[in-house]
């Protein structure tokens, strides 16, 4: 139905000039002499010459008019951005199945990781690290479907075993991100909240409210941050830094501390006079959102810090930031696994 109401609007786009232009050029010069006495064009002192020459050429401009419509719908090759959009969405409105739903979680993971290969399936207190964390996003009060997406038999293998719904993904996904937008049109959701496979005791609260966050503001971007308590954590490049506006949204993501406290060498310093956030990788989006990333170019910026989420700051966007207490431990290396281990026995 929506298809057949755009294609009747492109026809009438073109054929409404068409028949205006039609009006002005094929009207007979004795029918323009009979409208001219009575015109506001002989009042004004205009000849009836000049009266015939303004209405011809209004129909060479309606006539125009419809020949541009035709070129921009028919014979110009679309734009890469637009054209990968427009794809994405016509393939999201072909999905078969009723209506969207609400919200869901996806997990992307997978098994070549270069600094812990096969950690999805890497054993944590005797489950499986992706186990784990499924486990915690079915305790979400929120989520109405939960999914794995990977590009690994063994983990599709595993996750089904479980009792996990699977979506297989290509290699050539560079991200999660990437992932959930291949695989949209099965998870058929209105917003997807984007939980790291390798984060096995990620809070469901903060997945409700990430969730909660888009349906009291409509927010298509949504993230979690927590206050940074150490200098250490604070220098440290693997602690992803939120740089935050007035109104609490992120405006930038970083390795380094951001702001810079210039005149003060201390970092400790710099805790007491600011408050800086660490990112928690956890992200929400909405459909509009995905279908914008789909068509953005890889930004130099997200291509310096390596970060996904830059793509959109990059393209303008901003995240809201949900304050959390949540300490994320994910698992990166061996060494993230022991000290995992460690947690775990300590909880």
């Amino acid at each position: 139905m929506k298809g057949a109401i755009i294609a009747i609007l492109e026809v009438a786009a073109v054929v409404v000039p068409l028949v205006i232009a039609a009006f002005f050029l094929l009207r007979k010069k004795e029918t323009y002499d009979e409208k001219y006495g009575a015109s506001y064009f002989k009042s004004w002192g205009i000849s009836r010459g000049k009266y015939r020459a303004f209405n011809r050429i209004l129909g060479v401009l309606f006539l125009l008019l419809a020949a541009f419509i035709v070129y921009k719908l028919y014979i110009e090759e679309p734009t890469s951005d637009y054209d990968e959009s427009r794809q994405w969405w016509n393939e999201l409105n072909s999905t078969a199945g009723a209506m969207m739903l609400g919200s869901a979680i996806a997990i992307p993971t997978r098994m070549s990781s270069k600094r812990f290969p096969g950690k999805a399936l890497a054993l944590l207190g005797g489950k499986a690290v992706i186990e784990r964390v499924y486990g915690q996003c079915k305790k979400s009060e929120l989520a109405e479907k939960i999914v794995i997406l990977t590009d690994s038999l063994e983990i599709q293998e595993f996750s089904e075993n479980m009792g996990a719904q699977v979506i297989m993904t290509s290699e050539t996904c560079n991200s999660g991100t990437e992932r959930i937008i291949e695989a949209f049109g099965e998870i058929n959701a209105d917003f997807v909240v984007n939980v790291q496979g390798d984060e096995p005791f990620i809070d469901p609260k903060l997945i409700d409210a990430i969730i909660q966050a888009h349906q009291d503001g409509h927010s298509d971007l949504v993230t979690a941050g927590r206050k940074i308590e150490s200098a250490q954590a604070l220098i440290n490049p693997n602690v992803v830094k939120i740089l935050r506006d007035d109104s609490g949204d992120a405006i930038y993501f970083s390795r380094s501390p951001l702001p810079y406290m210039r005149g003060e060498p201390n970092p400790e310093k710099w805790l007491e006079k600011f408050a800086y956030w660490q990112h928690i990788g956890i992200y929400g989006y909405s459909a509009k959102a995905l279908a914008r990333y789909s068509s953005l170019p890889e930004s130099p910026l997200e291509k310096c810090e390596m970060l996904e989420q830059l793509r959109y700051i990059a393209a303008g966007y901003k995240f809201e930031v949900i304050e959390t207490e949540y300490a994320s431990i994910g698992i990166d290396t061996p060494e993230d696994l022991a000290e995992a281990e460690e947690f775990l026995k300590r909880a």
